[in-house]
């Protein structure tokens, strides 16, 4: 009974003090968690001119409950379609933000002298900003609904969502005392197999069964069902080995997208509240006086260190999105302070016994400084928006009006956007994990049975050369490759081109990182050395076009194997063997008539500046037919030009010459190759002057073969262009230039009667086609 008597005492401490203590916040416009803070320090042990709590363990007990709800409470506000929402320029910000105060949180643990440990626990502190500090300073200052507001609202989601990965990360770091890829990538896998459940339970099972009782379920009853859920979730997580914190967030995702989902938001918030309370005042009483005081020099330079680099970044980051100087400034200096997510952070530190004692209460000592100066850097962002107007460069100024838009918030959750970050996300995830498992493989297995035979520094090379060489195919395919919506998406606004040489140099800083691991482990050279020579690697790897080549034939492999059953069902439902119809659905022709003269107005230059994959395949001047016309005939004013290219190729190519004036509104649609070349007929084109299509099969003795399209010497030797090649049975469109010819291959090939007939002469051709 005693016990009992202590855990109501104490609680009712807790409350009567947090209770006063918020009042008086509230009367002076502050946070409500800095008073939770500041009321747990006065009821501490450490500060003794007020009643202290008896029993501190039980406080603990509690404070892990107010997690779990916090958690809870932050999944309740998630849903999949907010992400699509924030668009791309709140992944940029994110990413570049948590990146970089990673980096610099280590960095200045690591100068501090402090432990590995606590200087990677510290760069995961200062990577997050705080979603309740912000949010009330936004709503204090009726900024809810701005612009800049919307955009740091979704990094901070994304933000939330990289804190539960990297508590995933931490987690598995801190138990082996090591970065250890293997087990972070176990625990990676086993989080993306909760995702699965957790997807099966959110999208089926859960909504169903709460539409079902929706007319007999109550609030009690509503209540009830919600928290059962997310203690169950918290339960199934500890089981795998995952924080309470990440069942509870997984439990109320699953419950965000159902129709219940506001109304269990409501009924939660005041027990998430009451419980998160406790937790913040938990996180007060751990502040020592003593130790803040010895510490008041790392406490200061994390500070600044926090505040700056924050700052910084997060405007850079909100640049690199496409967003205007003026949105950055104003969203960067919102970000200047670390908050609840941290403390969640180090809880885990101390829970795992990883860091030091000083490390919890300096880094809230860090999150109250920085909690009062947010209002402050928000209230005068304005004015430094205005100060660096006045004094930048009149070039600089030019170059980021032209590189950066007001309306880019609106502009990047347009639907090209959301499938370009959805291919983009794939394609890199896909390529990272191959990388990752060479990277193990070459570092654990491989290094291992070269040392059998070679034994010290020539062995780590000869193993650093062959793990570095498998991975540069991967690398390739990641770095190199430029999609569709890629160009249709740098064409519509230039704007959108620093958001997607963001994206491109985020794939550039992966593949860095594994080359930089992989000889950091097995050579021990210097940092600096390491990140310029891999570096220099990424764009040789880049830009050679034997790479190239090789990794496409690579890539067109894997495509054709993995999609080898729809192929073949495809090619079967269209026609009979022999019979090829996939290019006729796949290129489109359009006509338009050239209005105004460029300076860069040779074929080549039209194309290379504006067209991208998008060929000239006739000229029409004065009634005159020029077919095929080579890269120097130059395009003037008057010129009707039929171009041919995919469907999204010849809407960006169209969307950016009529933006700048270039060519008049096509007057016909665009149409299909087939009907485009059937249509000569009816128009009673003469032959010598029509356009025809025709397929080459690359035989064993074929003057091609084992060249890359490049180098064939087909265009000036036949007067043709490559169109398209069908590979075993994968169509391959626009196929790439430094794609190497292989035998089988059946290429599609568009020209005039003079490519056929010098077909013909080379024995490319039968009589009969």
């Amino acid at each position: 009974m005693e016990q009992l008597d202590y855990l109501i005492s104490d609680l009712a401490l807790i409350l009567v003090v947090a209770g006063i203590i918020t009042l008086i916040f509230k009367k002076i416009n502050q946070p409500v968690v800095l008073a939770y803070i500041i009321a747990g320090f006065l009821i501490s042990p450490n500060f003794s001119y007020l009643p202290t709590v008896v029993d501190v363990e039980d406080i603990h007990v509690w404070a892990n409950i107010g997690i779990v709800f916090l958690m809870f409470g932050l999944g309740l506000e998630f849903s999949f379609k907010k992400i699509a929402t924030v668009g791309g320029s709140a992944f940029v910000t994110a990413m570049t933000v948590m990146t970089a105060m990673i980096i610099i949180g280590y960095t200045a643990g690591q100068l501090l002298g402090w432990a590995k440990m606590d200087s990677v626990f510290l760069g995961g502190m200062l990577s997050m900003s705080s979603t309740m500090i912000i949010l009330k300073a936004y709503e204090e200052y009726k900024l809810k609904k701005e612009k800049f507001a919307q955009l740091v609202l979704g990094t901070l989601v994304l933000e939330d969502i990289g804190g539960i990965f990297m508590m995933i990360v931490l987690s598995t770091v801190a138990v082996g005392q090591s970065t250890s890829g293997l087990d972070v990538f176990k625990n990676i896998g086993m989080l993306l197999l909760c995702l699965m459940i957790w997807l099966v339970l959110g999208i089926y099972l859960i909504p169903t069964f709460l539409k079902k009782v929706s007319n007999h379920i109550t609030d009690e009853l509503l209540l009830i069902v919600a928290i059962a859920l997310c203690l169950g979730m918290v339960v199934i997580a500890n089981l795998i080995g995952f924080s309470s914190a990440l069942g509870a967030f997984l439990a109320g995702s699953i419950l965000a997208g159902t129709i219940q989902g506001k109304r269990i938001e409501s009924l939660v918030k005041p027990i998430k509240d009451l419980f998160g309370a406790v937790f913040f005042v938990s996180v007060g009483m751990m502040i020592e006086p003593q130790l803040l005081l010895e510490y008041l020099g790392p406490i200061l330079i994390i500070t600044a260190v926090t505040i700056l680099g924050q700052m910084t970044f997060a405007t850079l980051g909100i640049l690199f999105s496409g967003q205007s100087l003026h949105t950055a400034i104003r969203g960067g200096f919102s970000m200047v302070q670390i908050g609840e997510f941290s403390f969640i952070v180090a809880t885990l530190g101390m829970s795992l016994g990883v860091t030091s004692d000083f490390l919890y209460p300096i880094v809230v000592c860090v999150s109250v400084i920085t909690t009062f100066t947010t209002p402050i850097f928000i209230k005068h962002s304005e004015k430094v928006y205005g100060f660096a107007k006045r004094h930048l460069s009149p070039k600089m100024y030019k170059f980021l009006n032209r590189h950066t838009s007001e309306q880019q918030s609106t502009a990047d959750k347009d639907w090209d956007w959301q499938r370009y970050i959805i291919k983009f996300f794939i394609r890199t995830a896909i390529c990272t994990v191959g990388i990752f498992f060479i990277y193990i493989g070459g570092t654990r297995f491989l290094q291992d049975f070269v040392h059998q035979y070679i034994q010290g520094l020539a062995g780590n090379i000869l193993t650093a050369v062959v793990t570095c060489g498998f991975m540069i195919p991967l690398i390739s395919i990641m770095c190199s490759k430029k999609s569709v919506l890629y160009t249709k998406l740098w064409l519509k606004s230039q704007a959108n081109r620093m958001p997607l040489l963001a994206f491109t140099g985020m794939r550039i800083i992966i593949s860095c990182g594994f080359i930089v691991m992989t000889l950091r482990v097995l050579l021990r050279l210097p940092y600096l050395l390491l990140v310029v020579v891999s570096f220099a690697v990424i764009v040789f790897i880049i830009k050679s076009d034997y790479i190239k080549g090789k990794t496409l034939k690579i890539e067109m492999r894997f495509v054709e194997n993995f999609y080898e059953t729809t192929l073949a069902k495809q090619k079967k439902e269209r026609g009979i063997k022999g019979e090829y119809h996939w290019l006729d659905e796949s290129f489109y022709v359009v006509e338009f008539k050239v209005t105004h003269t460029i300076k860069q107005n040779t074929i080549l230059e039209f194309c290379q500046s504006r067209f991208f994959h998008v060929t000239i395949i006739k000229i029409i001047r004065d009634g005159k037919h020029i077919n095929m016309p080579n890269g120097k005939f130059r395009v003037i004013e008057g010129d009707i030009i039929h171009a041919i290219g995919t469907k999204n190729e010849i809407e960006s190519c169209i969307l950016m010459l009529e933006k700048e004036d270039h060519i008049q509104e096509p007057q016909e649609p665009m149409v299909t190759l087939r009907e485009y070349i059937y249509g000569q007929i009816f128009y009673e084109i003469e032959p010598e002057k029509q356009i025809i299509c025709c397929p080459i099969k690359v035989e064993s003795d074929s003057s091609l073969l084992k060249k890359s399209i490049k180098n064939s010497g087909f265009r000036p030797r036949y007067k043709g262009y490559i169109l398209g090649i069908e590979r075993g049975m994968l169509p391959i469109v626009n196929p790439d230039i430094d794609m190497i010819i292989e035998e089988g291959d059946l290429l599609w090939v568009i020209g005039t009667q003079k490519m056929a007939n010098s077909l013909l002469k080379a024995d490319f051709l039968d009589d009969e086609e």
